[in-house]
């Protein structure tokens, strides 16, 4: 149900939890680019670079919050 449910954030930040190669639990906060088969394509504001993360490992994800800057 996730791909439904983050498709919508598409062009938006959004915080997930998500479960690493290494089996470690991370919390990210990514800009959904795209959606398609079992992965979504993201900018990492976190690493500063565009990442690939599988639907599978995400555990969690809600609109992130937004900073005043």
């Amino acid at each position: 149900m996730i791909p439904e449910q983050l498709k919508r954030y598409e062009g938006r930040a959004v915080e997930i939890v998500y479960i690493d190669k290494r089996n470690r639990i991370t919390r990210r906060t990514v800009v959904v680019i795209d959606i398609q088969g079992n992965a979504a394509s993201a900018y990492c504001l976190n690493r500063r670079a565009p990442r690939l993360f599988k639907l599978d490992r995400i555990l969690a994800f809600s609109p992130a919050e937004r900073r005043m800057g």
